[in-house]
């Protein structure tokens, strides 16, 4: 794996235990094209693109859509919280890429944080 695709990897796993059940909900995370660009400055779409067919050729993440739907608020009155918005498409990762062991370490610090942040940690 080449060192660009390795980066974007990381960008999209990152984005996977980020942003999981927060902002798209309970699916995989959907990182389009353009987000991945704008967290490797300097890096064009030639590269990124060929760097995403790596990936996808070794079955580590796929081209996917997500729909993005109303949310309401299901209190005593119903809210709208958030409008219906159009799709994303972008990158997800495939469960070939969820069992890889890069998601694993990334997910462990990311469990580490949490306990240690949860335990009322350094404020420094």
């Amino acid at each position: 794996m080449t060192k660009t695709a390795r980066k974007i990897f990381s960008d999209i796993i990152n984005c996977e235990i980020s942003l999981y059940t927060t902002l798209y909900g309970p699916d995989k995370a959907v990182v389009p094209i353009s987000d991945i660009i704008r967290f490797n400055e300097g890096l064009s779409r030639y590269s990124a693109r060929k760097a995403l067919k790596e990936l996808i050729k070794e079955d580590l993440i796929c081209f996917t859509s997500q729909g993005r739907p109303a949310i309401e608020s299901i209190g005593e009155y119903r809210e709208l919280v958030c409008e219906a918005m159009p799709p994303v498409n972008g990158y997800a990762l495939t469960r070939k890429g969820f069992e890889s062991e890069p998601f694993r370490e990334s997910y462990k610090a990311w469990e580490k944080s949490m306990a240690e942040w949860a335990e009322g940690g350094s404020n420094d």
